[in-house]
């Protein structure tokens, strides 16, 4: 179903003209949310950060925020239209208010639509920023439970999905796809914008980079499905919320060095190589030593999180 949101320029407390989007998806009960216990925000008076709002190469109107500097920066597309601005994940609340000015003086524009990647803090601090501003609010509907449950001060949802849905903003239709096998979260969406050939990939994608750690919230299954994905839409753009731009290529090689690691474990452990043996025979990180950030923090610790994915799933005699 087709559903119209309206904003009124009283909302928004502009002289804008009313902005409106229309989507697939859900609109939420917000008696899921009423009267949640909501912790402090930890990062409230993190504010002696860089930012930046700066333009996509031959992407009309899409633009990439940023907040911190490499390595951690968080970051995510905004795209720009008559109707307004939609904005993807914050990160931090002094950088969405900094994004919410910044999005108003050089555009003239509100923040009328968020989509929040996926339930993990680093990426939805600050979220509360939008939905003063009168934006509403997208998250996958396993976003809630983690929301409720570990008193978020984040954003309540406003708009839900399960798989997909679609949404029609100014001049373009966006998909949202969520993997149900999981991937580096049960809540993840990747935001697709087919005429811009330009993807958000929070986390799941990287940019010449190792993934996170030991994987922490890990689907290997869908993990794969979702680089699989990824790499048949083929966009020239992927954002990963974090480093720097990426593109398709970047995500098939991610995608051979997460197999490669998963084989490796599995067949090791299947030799029955205990783990003090196993990690110093696994090699898979070495073929991108020279080239990918983070071989020297990660590479240890994505093995450590492979072993326990593979350890965790083997049906072996017992």
């Amino acid at each position: 179903m087709l559903r119209k949101i309206t904003l009124t320029a009283a909302l928004l407390g502009t002289a804008l003209p009313a902005a409106a989007f229309t989507h697939t998806g859900e609109e939420v009960d917000p008696s899921i949310f009423e009267g949640r216990e909501i912790l402090p925000d930890p990062w409230i008076d993190d504010c002696d950060v860089e930012r930046s709002l700066v333009p996509i190469e031959g992407k009309e109107n899409l633009f990439r925020h940023t907040n911190a500097t490499f390595p951690s920066t968080h970051s995510g597309l905004v795209l720009i239209q008559d109707e307004g601005a939609l904005v993807i994940d914050a990160g931090n609340h002094c950088a969405a208010e900094w994004l919410r000015d910044e999005i108003r003086e050089r555009f003239d524009r509100e923040i009328t639509l968020a989509i929040l990647t996926h339930a993990h803090f680093d990426h939805l601090a600050g979220s509360t920023v939008y939905a003063d501003a009168g934006a509403e609010i997208i998250a996958q509907r396993n976003a809630f439970e983690p929301i409720i449950g570990e008193k978020m001060p984040v954003a309540d949802p406003t708009i839900t999905f399960d798989e997909e849905m679609t949404v029609t903003f100014g001049d373009h239709e966006i998909l949202l796809h969520h993997e149900p096998a999981g991937n580096h979260s049960n809540s993840m969406i990747q935001v697709y914008f087919p005429e811009l050939s330009a993807m958000q990939c929070t986390d799941v994608c990287q940019s010449q980079t190792y993934p996170y750690m030991d994987f922490l919230d890990f689907y290997y299954p869908g993990w794969i499905e979702t680089l699989d994905w990824v790499i048949e839409k083929d966009p020239d753009v992927i954002d990963v919320g974090h480093y720097a731009p990426a593109t398709t290529e970047d995500q098939v090689a991610l995608r051979d060095y997460m197999t490669d690691l998963h084989d490796q474990v599995l067949a090791l452990s299947r030799e029955g190589m205990i783990w003090d043996q196993l990690y110093r025979n696994v090699d898979a990180a070495s073929v991108y030593k020279d080239d990918w950030f983070g071989y020297e923090l990660m590479r240890f610790a994505n093995i450590q999180g492979m072993f326990r994915w593979v350890d965790n799933h083997r049906r072996g005699l017992w």
